[in-house]
């Protein structure tokens, strides 16, 4: 797990979308952990989700272990939800600071030719709409308070793809260039956008499709020799959500092992 920086987030408010799996276990999602971390760290969160049972238990842990944490049911596609998660969280603690955006939907295994228009327009609902309505919901709270950060999750696939999950590859390429898009026009604001672009890494979401076999397989793809974990991708998160990062906006950052740099073994 990442090392918690005492008061690392000291006064902060965080909205988490897509965190619900924020139980400290062997598999968690790296957005749960991210919470979790906020949480430690002396901030307050709120977790938006659609996995209900998931997030209350979340919630449930932390507040046991004496954090500040809520949840909210949050459908990244509708706007209502987005509206209402953002002003239950400034209600309860009259501002908002962070947002990190981690929903997502795979199409692994379709082709351009086999996928569906119905799935294709999931995937792109779940990640650039909801991204977008994100972005637009938390930005006046932030520039209420004087600037604020947020976190998009996007992935290795917005730089690389194979010929299969194009319209997941395709939606996560749209999150880098919004984050741009997004950092120069809230820049004035004093609110910062950027993108983690994680690599393979087992979680909740990747857990099924990532058997001992795959595993084997994809770590010698990797230059640092492994698949990542929960951690290993909450760290990059937890760098841009902070102060730590106070002149970053704009910015793509890497967490995937090397592999986007490597061509990849040759025997």
């Amino acid at each position: 797990m990442p090392n918690t920086i005492s008061n690392r987030f000291e006064g902060k408010v965080a909205l988490i979308a897509g965190g619900a799996h924020a139980i400290e276990t062997s598999l968690m999602g790296f957005a749960g952990l991210a919470a979790l971390e906020i949480a430690r760290g002396g901030g307050k969160i709120m977790i938006g989700d659609i996995d209900d049972i998931a997030g209350k238990q979340s919630v449930k842990n932390m507040r046991e272990a004496g954090l500040t944490a809520d949840y909210y049911h949050l459908d990244v596609t509708s706007e209502s939800d987005w509206i209402s998660v953002v002003e239950k969280t400034s209600s309860l603690h009259g501002h908002l600071d962070i947002m990190i955006m981690a929903a997502g939907i795979n199409n692994r295994g379709e082709t351009i030719e086999t996928v569906s228009v119905p799935k294709w327009r999931q995937v792109m609902d779940v990640t650039n709409l909801g991204m977008f309505l994100g972005v637009r919901s938390v930005a006046p709270k932030m520039r209420e308070n004087g600037g604020g950060s947020i976190v998009l999750i996007s992935s290795m696939m917005a730089k690389i793809t194979h010929n299969q999950a194009n319209a997941y590859a395709t939606s996560r390429a749209g999150m880098t260039h919004f984050a741009r898009s997004a950092a120069v026009q809230y820049g004035p604001d004093n609110i910062r956008v950027n993108c983690v672009l994680p690599g393979w890494a087992v979680t909740p979401f990747t857990a099924e499709m990532f058997d001992d076999e795959w595993m084997k397989q994809h770590e010698k793809r990797v230059p640092l020799g492994r698949i990542a974990d929960a951690s290993d991708i909450a760290g990059a998160i937890l760098f841009l959500a902070s102060d730590e990062a106070k002149y970053v906006t704009g910015s793509e950052l890497l967490a995937d092992g090397g592999v986007t740099a490597w061509l990849g073994p040759v025997d």
